[in-house]
């Protein structure tokens, strides 16, 4: 697929009398959030942890279990240290938003997801140090018998964000 044609795949969900408000997609590189703060000391400790699993059971001679065992958290540990930067880079590349005037599109990959503007839930925008912006749509979620508020989708790390939201802003609702 072409770069003319990433975005012609809405064309076919598009209705009579809709158009086009906004379309990009999110930029290139990592946004560190607040949960790096907590992610990557866990699993540098996760790591380091289930790496000395593996090297004591080698060294013990301990049985082939014991070591077979420990093989599947040092992989947890390398991805949750280095690979999902990797993976939220990749779907990143293949992430394509699109706002008409009726509803937002978002496709990534193979996946398309679409949301009515009408029943569009309230949004926050977070600016990054980078200097784009996300746009977290939330919801309330049921934490027993109390409510608390979730995500319910993002457009994320988009260059101009006040483009985004004079978009949403421009829906029919």
């Amino acid at each position: 697929m072409g770069s003319l044609d990433n975005y012609e795949f809405c064309q076919r969900y598009m209705t009579d009398g809709e158009y086009i408000l906004w379309k990009g997609r999110p930029e290139k590189g990592n946004v560190f959030t607040g949960q790096e703060a907590v992610l990557l000391p866990f699993s540098v400790i996760w790591l380091a942890f289930s790496v000395y699993w593996e090297m004591t059971a080698l060294q013990s001679g301990a049985s082939c279990f014991l070591v077979l065992w420990g093989i599947p958290f040092v992989g947890i540990g390398i991805y949750l240290l280095a690979g999902r930067f990797f993976m939220t880079a990749y779907l990143r590349s293949r992430t394509f938003y699109v706002i008409t005037n009726k509803k937002i599109i978002i496709r990534q990959g193979n996946r398309m997801r679409m949301y009515e503007g009408r029943n569009l839930p309230s949004a926050e925008i977070v600016i990054h140090k980078n200097g784009c912006g996300t746009l977290k749509f939330g919801r309330m979620v049921d934490a027993r018998n109390g409510y608390r508020n979730g995500i319910a989708f993002m457009i994320e790390n988009v260059a101009d964000v006040a483009q985004v939201q004079n978009a949403l802003d421009s829906m029919d609702r």
